[in-house]
């Protein structure tokens, strides 16, 4: 969805997810009571999640955790999540700073765990373990 290389820890959700009121711009943590990453650090790192929920806000709270430097180096998605890439775009806009934004991969996240070094390709879709 959004083009760019990334790579870092992973860190896996296995439920949906939101930036809206869900993280800490300020410390790139997950807030999120009801996240299975509530207390995770996303900064710096891979965020696997299925699907988004919550409001269109979401773009907003991702680009001001951007500004702050505590961003996630990538996202990988099961399904299109609109407003992490509205809030991809305007990063690389605003900030340049690319942060790419991958979806519909088939066996992923499955296939990737929390704690695994992964290095992800927006150009390509790819995401290689290891």
């Amino acid at each position: 969805m959004v083009e760019g290389r990334a790579d870092g820890e992973a860190v896996v959700s296995a439920k949906a997810f939101t930036f809206a009121h869900g993280v800490d711009p300020a410390s790139g943590r997950v807030t999120d009571i009801h996240s299975d990453l509530r207390g995770a650090d996303l900064k710096g790192k891979i965020l696997f999640y299925p699907y988004g929920k919550g409001s269109t806000t979401a773009s907003a709270w991702f680009l001001e955790t951007v500004r702050l430097g505590n961003a996630p180096a990538g996202v990988v998605t099961g399904s299109p999540d609109l407003s992490v890439l509205i809030g991809s775009l305007l990063a690389k806009s605003v900030y340049s700073k690319s942060i790419p934004i991958l979806c519909n991969l088939p066996g992923e996240p499955s296939t990737v765990k929390t704690g695994d070094r992964v290095a992800v390709d927006g150009s390509t879709g790819e995401v290689v373990v290891g």
